[in-house]
């Protein structure tokens, strides 16, 4: 059993979207392999069910961009426009939408991004220490963009952090496995949907 997770803590589904997802979307249009992320779905699905069950707090994020990417700044202009060449999480498109399998339901909180932290200019933070939010089980897509550079910005808010290795996918082995080890060694504890749910679902049992 995890003993932190199993009060003042949050499910965190990172940017599970069509954009990365599907085989038609921004990510495999830019030449990735999507199926790679795939993987992270049924892991993802397994953490929602449980925590939906068991009444733990599940917030989804969203990469958004502006239609026309004015908000995209240097990562677009500069670093990588591929981005806007394919219109990747345009906001009203396909793209951008959470993918079936993970419809938010009523009463869960969605964050819109246009960056890789959840946290940067959102109002994660607010919601979470409003709502005394503590521990935060992070699930999603890619391990090391967007679920690393929340983790890191989670253990420096000193929220418990918790990266849940078979439920977040990278579309290149290496980078996945270098971005959990650099994130175990100082900001987050790696734990599996096997550790989390078994926690989960013994709690109040």
């Amino acid at each position: 059993m995890i003993k932190n997770i199993l009060s003042d803590t949050a499910l965190l589904v990172v940017d599970m979207q069509n954009g990365f997802l599907s085989e038609k979307g921004g990510m495999a249009k830019l030449g990735f392999d999507s199926k790679l992320l795939n993987s992270s779905i049924p892991g993802c699905v397994e953490l929602v069910k449980v925590a939906r069950k068991k009444e733990i707090p599940i917030i989804f994020t969203q990469y958004l961009y502006e239609e026309d990417f004015r908000d995209g700044g240097i990562q677009v202009e500069e670093i990588f426009p591929g981005i806007k060449e394919v219109e990747l999480c345009a906001r009203g498109s396909n793209d951008a939408m959470i993918i079936d399998e993970l419809k938010p339901e009523n009463g869960e909180i969605i964050i819109e991004k246009n960056r890789p932290s959840s946290f940067y200019s959102t109002r994660l933070e607010a919601y979470l220490r409003s709502q005394r939010i503590n521990n935060l089980v992070i699930c999603g897509v890619t391990t090391n963009i967007c679920v690393e550079t929340t983790a890191r910005d989670a253990a420096q808010r000193d929220f418990g952090t918790y990266v849940v290795r078979d439920a977040v996918a990278e579309v290149d082995d290496f980078r996945h496995e270098i971005s959990l080890k650099a994130l175990e060694h100082m900001f987050a504890k790696i734990v599996t949907v096997k550790n989390v749910t078994e926690t989960w679902l013994k709690k109040n049992s």
